[in-house]
């Protein structure tokens, strides 16, 4: 059953960027399915006024606003409707994908002003656990620290991913389980979707048959995808019912990627398992997105509402130096490469999966924190010197980094 969890580890990556890709900037003639300003219903297919939308959600106890993570105008589009909904309820709690639960202290001395951005960012873990641009989160984490809304870690550490990879939920001891409850099993939806993910990264060559459970290997991707929502959910469930018993009814309002809130997958479809069903899930559409994607095969809408956003080319972080690989401490010490993307300056450099990079620029990488910061400080067109350890050899490389670095091809 234990398949290699470095291999399902590039493949839960690859879930995380497919269902985060947008689509190319739209030509003149490409359907525009939500006016860019304007609210829209997927489900009756009509527009609806702002004050429509936020009357449905005022009375929700859990509002999930969907996001690409690398997208600045999603990020935008959540401050501006986080605002609006908390000046009609102003008794809040904001949930936060981006955060494991570990780390709930940190996010309490933030939000009580006890913090700067730069003590924030590295007792939290930022660069080692979400290593997003934090430039794209600063605004709604500055909105909760200024009208001190309590902030809410939804996520967990790789230790549960990993064992739930490598085991299966059932296998994992209850100790390690960080009091979650189990997760119900995902909709055949769902699990067709996820099929159709991991196909794009399976090693056969014929992948025009969608896997089952019954390969081991999709069964612990599937597992790892399903713990990732049902620890969400329950970190709100729980949080929702701890307020209540204590005579509050704040609404929750909760950051998370859009692969695990659409169509009533993942998140929504946990959370209806512990009676919250009171939920509105409302998502960014960008332009020249297709408009087929309102609804899925069995006719559920994407979300309850959708807002409509312009073309715009700041619609992502400028690109910098970008190695191509996908990493995470190791275990004695230095930082593990669990994948190299193709076509990367990584690939170029002859690293490959399972080394485990010691120094860079001459600096020790102790760290995933160590190697983010010495990466982003390189200009186009240096070169940065690496130690790695390759089994029992250790083995210099030089990485280096293009002169303009390329363009990407969509946002």
């Amino acid at each position: 059953m234990i398949k290699k969890y470095l291999f399902l580890s590039t493949c839960i990556t690859l879930f995380t960027s497919v269902l985060a890709v947008q689509p190319a900037l739209s030509k003149p003639d490409s359907p525009v399915c939500v006016a860019p300003g304007t609210w829209f219903d997927p489900d009756q297919g009509q527009t609806l006024s702002t004050p429509d939308v936020l009357a449905r959600a005022k009375t929700a106890d859990v509002v999930l606003l969907a996001e690409t993570h690398t997208n600045f105008d999603h990020h935008r589009w959540q401050l501006q409707t986080l605002a609006q909904l908390h000046a009609a309820r102003p008794d809040m709690i904001l949930g936060l994908e981006s955060f494991p639960r570990r780390v709930q202290p940190i996010l309490d001395q933030w939000v009580a002003g006890t913090l700067s951005q730069k003590e924030f960012l590295k007792q939290s873990d930022w660069n080692s656990v979400w290593k997003f641009d934090a430039k794209l989160y600063m605004g709604l984490f500055n909105f909760a620290r200024l009208n001190r809304v309590p902030m809410l870690a939804l996520n967990v550490d790789k230790s549960l991913t990993r064992n739930v990879s490598k085991l299966g939920w059932d296998k994992v001891p209850q100790k390690d389980r960080l009091g979650i409850s189990d997760p119900t099993p995902p909709s055949k939806a769902y699990l067709n979707m996820l099929a159709q993910v991991y196909n794009l990264h399976d090693r056969n060559k014929d992948n025009t048959q969608l896997p089952t459970l019954d390969d081991p290997s999709f069964a612990s991707f599937v597992g790892v995808q399903v713990t990732w929502d049902v620890a969400m959910a329950d970190a709100l469930a729980k949080s929702l019912r701890s307020a209540q018993q204590h005579g509050r009814s704040p609404q929750l309002v909760a950051i998370i990627g859009r692969g695990h809130l659409q169509y009533g997958y993942g998140v929504p479809h946990q959370l209806a398992a512990m009676n919250v069903q009171n939920i509105q899930v409302l998502s960014p559409w960008d332009l020249g997105r297709p408009c087929s994607d309102f609804k899925n095969a069995n006719d559920r809408p994407i979300a309850n509402a959708v807002f409509g956003l312009g073309q715009n080319q700041d619609m992502v972080p400028v690109s910098g130096p970008k190695l191509g690989v996908m990493i995470e401490n190791a275990t004695d010490g230095g930082v593990l490469v669990s994948g190299v993307l193709d076509k990367s300056v990584a690939k170029t450099t002859g690293l490959l999966k399972d080394d485990i990079i010691l120094k860079a620029a001459t600096q020790d990488t102790l760290k995933v924190d160590d190697l983010v910061r010495v990466v982003k400080s390189m200009g186009p067109g240096t070169w940065m010197p690496l130690t790695i350890k390759r089994g029992s050899k250790t083995i210099d490389l030089v990485a280096r980094f293009p002169v303009q670095p390329p363009k990407p091809m969509h946002p």
